[in-house]
């Protein structure tokens, strides 16, 4: 990629959470750069590698948090 990009964009572009603009010069530079192509793989591999997380609170502890999120002024307005 050129100067301006890093590998955040790379990250951005993985995710599906970059612009069309920056998409566009993702792909342009992938096309472009051998080096570049090699690290998005890595980058892949490596989110691929990370373990899907649940998260199953329970309601007594959700609730908990929600109270003590709004503060007692807001406790009212539920």
């Amino acid at each position: 990629m050129d100067q301006t990009s890093t590998q955040i964009d790379m990250v951005a572009y993985l995710y599906g959470e970059s612009t069309p603009a920056q998409t566009r010069a993702t792909e342009a530079a992938l096309a472009a750069d051998p080096v570049l192509r090699g690290e998005l793989t890595e980058l892949t591999q490596a989110q691929a590698s990370v373990p899907k997380v649940r998260f199953n609170a329970r309601r007594r502890l959700l609730n908990v948090v929600r109270n003590y999120a709004f503060g007692p002024d807001l406790q009212l307005s539920l």
